[in-house]
């Protein structure tokens, strides 16, 4: 009986049966994280490092980068895992923590990580694959999020009777990493520039922003100028579309903007 047994299991293996080969799960996974009920995507990059204790277990941590833009683009947010507990049986990883505002919860195969990302503003965001080597092809039809970072262009529409801004108005931002602290920070600054007369005339009025504030998970943005009294306040849609509010120091709300990121 075990020499048949044994003649079966070398005919199945003759035959080409599959096999899996092993993987190892340290190293780096090119992520693409989907957004559910939209088209947007973002891009990832998920280091996974492993290390044994001596006790007969296997601990992993992870880094975590999320990019607003391509993965070549210095906007990204950065979150640390200090233990990523994965059972043999099933497993599944669990890249998440009560200290960082974004989680992965997958099931890693063969250098692939499939599952879900949750954000603790909106609970689950999507679904995310990650894989090593090579970046995962973006979804049919997928739109990548887009930066903060460019040149914005629009119109001013003034709504207090009280109030005669310029009706073009053109917005610059720009993103910084910030790595000076323990905890790295995307910095942003920027300028408002208001034409008198058409966008691209030498007739314009212009000024910096300051107390820029943002969250790029609700993608609420809000500012004021030095110059003017003004402070913007609205939310900057995934592929670049920003409609503030404006307000005046002394008259509330007085106008409303409608600008493109170029």
């Amino acid at each position: 009986m075990k020499s048949v047994l044994r003649g079966f299991f070398v005919l199945s293996f003759g035959l080409g049966l599959p096999t899996f080969a092993s993987e190892p799960v340290a190293g780096l996974y090119h992520g693409v994280l989907q957004q559910d009920g939209t088209n947007f995507y973002q891009e990832a990059l998920i280091t996974l490092r492993t290390v044994n204790p001596g006790n007969g277990s296997l601990k992993i941590s992870a880094n975590v980068r999320v990019f607003f833009g391509d993965s070549t683009s210095t906007e990204f947010l950065t979150y640390d895992f200090d233990d990523c507990p994965m059972p043999l049986l099933t497993r599944q990883i669990n890249i998440k923590d009560g200290k960082n505002d974004v989680s992965l919860i997958g099931v890693l195969k063969a250098g692939r990580i499939e599952g879900e990302w949750f954000s603790t503003i909106q609970g689950k965001v999507g679904k995310f694959v990650a894989t090593k080597g090579s970046k995962p092809g973006a979804p049919t039809g997928g739109q990548l999020v887009k930066t903060l970072t460019g040149y914005y262009k629009g119109t001013l529409i003034n709504t207090h009777r009280e109030a005669n801004l310029p009706e073009d108005i053109v917005l610059s931002l720009v993103t910084t990493q910030d790595i000076t602290s323990a905890d790295p920070s995307i910095k942003i600054s920027g300028n408002v520039r208001l034409y008198l007369g058409e966008i691209g005339s030498w007739e314009y009025l212009e000024t910096k922003m300051t107390d820029v504030q943002y969250n790029f998970y609700s993608r609420y943005l809000t500012f004021k100028t030095v110059d003017y009294g003004l402070t913007f306040k609205g939310t900057v849609s995934p592929d670049g579309k920003f409609e503030p509010k404006i307000f005046v120091d002394g008259l509330g709300e007085a106008a409303e903007a409608t600008v493109q990121r170029q």
